[in-house]
């Protein structure tokens, strides 16, 4: 099966000096109008990625769920820091709402009508968009996500995950300076596309990322920020096998959303690793029907 193209391709919600921060727009065939909306951001641990990463059940879902599908990039540390990356998304959000719609036609979305999910990295991009934006999207549905860079699977080495290889850091040395310039992507060949793995062995997500520290720390470490700032309701995905993203980091944030009242479903499938949702004839029912019943 041939791969489903966006519609409309790299639009720019951002500039940064001289960096433009774009995004993939995917529609129905149908011409279909007040579409809801499904925002999307890849994984790579912030460190590595892009947008062209969208798994085959998310190209498929405008035509089968009638919806629009948006699949973002954003800049990347340790260039960036996590700060920079969540005004990313806040922009993004920001530019969806407000600008995205005179660029699409008249009355195709429904820009108030808005989900934000995302794998991994972006599934925690995924949870300060349900945390930190306002007026908070509907409803979030983070797969697999990093929840905090504190944690003990990223503050402990971890093996190479799923059979891959740890490259030497020199080899890499040109993505970890953090003076470098500022980057929101990167193709996927790219010796970047390591930089994970080399993260996992070392257990220095944190650092890459700047996390800052005192108390400042918290805003990042996502289950100490349920009670006082609340959340979208959310549906997880993670396997409890995951060799790169430990199930603890969601155990601990679905427990905080159920433990404030928040409506959450939890997908805990036994035995899966990472990436379990990118087959191409991979479906999700409850994923979308949550979804549908938010937005």
């Amino acid at each position: 099966m041939a791969e489903i193209k966006p519609a409309k391709a790299d639009i720019v919600y951002k500039t940064v000096g001289k960096l433009n921060i774009a995004f993939d727009l995917f529609l129905p065939d149908n011409n279909a109008k007040n579409l809801p909306i499904l925002l999307w951001y890849h994984g790579g641990g912030l460190l590595q990625g892009h947008k062209g990463q969208l798994a085959p059940h998310m190209r498929k879902a405008p035509n089968k769920y009638g919806l629009a599908v948006i699949s973002a990039d954003y800049r990347l540390a340790p260039q960036a820091s996590v700060q920079e990356i969540l005004e990313d998304v806040q922009d993004g959000i920001k530019f969806i709402r407000t600008q995205l719609a005179s660029q699409v036609g008249e009355g195709v979305l429904d820009v108030n009508r808005l989900a934000v999910s995302g794998s991994s990295a972006g599934g925690y991009l995924s949870l300060l968009a349900g945390i930190y934006v306002e007026p908070k999207p509907n409803v979030i549905l983070p797969i697999y996500p990093i929840t905090d860079p504190l944690g003990y699977f990223f503050t402990n080495p971890q093996p190479p995950p799923m059979g891959r290889k740890l490259v030497e850091r020199e080899d890499i040395a040109e993505f970890l300076d953090p003076k470098a310039d500022q980057v929101a992507s990167n193709a996927q060949d790219s010796p970047r596309m390591n930089m994970y793995v080399r993260m996992l062995h070392d257990a220095n997500l944190a650092k890459l990322w700047h996390v800052p520290e005192g108390e400042a720390v918290d805003k990042f470490r996502l289950s100490r920020q349920i009670y006082g700032r609340r959340s979208s309701p959310a549906y997880f995905l993670h396997g409890d096998a995951d060799s790169c993203v430990g199930v603890e980091q969601a155990d601990e944030v679905v427990g905080a959303m159920l433990g404030c009242g928040i409506e959450v479903v939890y997908e805990r499938p036994h035995d899966k690793d990472h990436f379990l949702d990118t087959p191409p004839d991979y479906e999700n029912e409850a994923f979308y029907s949550f979804l549908l019943k938010h937005v």
